[in-house]
């Protein structure tokens, strides 16, 4: 007998618990603030991980050894090979055999730290005697949250005094794609 009256008020508690969060919510505006998810939020997130893999080449599709790689104004360490090598089996069919010779990441960019919750990311290659170029990524909430991107720069060389600085545009944008 004492045991029935243990469970019912326990089943009493439950209800009571689920009729109070279901009257006033429960509260979750802390989940929104810090993890960058809402409640329509369907599986997308402000944090991303990037992982680039360039086919850095000279006028004669050689690839260019040296060149100097800028990620988001960040000078990176490793310069471009001398070599290439190409991209493997855990990648989709059309992207299998690429060839490239830098590969940078894993980048971890959280779109909470930009305006407009939105990324536009500047790749520049340099080396000296060519003109530099660019090119852009650019990154919302609701791109997949594991981004592998793809670019070839054919490398030109400079013309005109050395002194001059000449950055121009990649004449294709990036190629970008999830595997998961």
């Amino acid at each position: 007998m004492y045991m029935g009256r243990v469970v019912r008020g326990s089943l009493a508690v439950a209800v009571l618990a689920v009729a109070t969060l279901t009257m006033t919510g429960c509260g979750a505006d802390w989940y929104e603030d810090d993890y960058g998810y809402d409640d329509n939020r369907d599986d997308y997130s402000y944090q991303k991980t990037v992982f680039v893999y360039l086919n850095v080449a000279d006028q004669d599709g050689q690839p260019l050894n040296g060149a100097t790689v800028w990620f988001d104004g960040v000078q990176e360490e490793n310069r471009t090979d001398g070599e290439y090598r190409e991209l493997g089996q855990q990648f989709p069919p059309d992207w299998r055999g690429w060839k490239y010779n830098w590969a940078g990441g894993p980048y971890w960019i959280d779109l909470r730290d930009w305006s407009n919750r939105r990324a536009t990311i500047e790749i520049l290659i340099s080396k000296t005697g060519y003109d530099t170029q660019r090119t852009t990524l650019s990154l919302t909430r609701y791109d997949p949250d594991e981004i592998y991107m793809r670019q070839t720069f054919v490398m030109e060389r400079q013309v005109g005094p050395a002194s001059v600085a000449r950055i121009v545009d990649a004449p294709q944008p990036p190629e970008i794609i999830s595997l998961k």
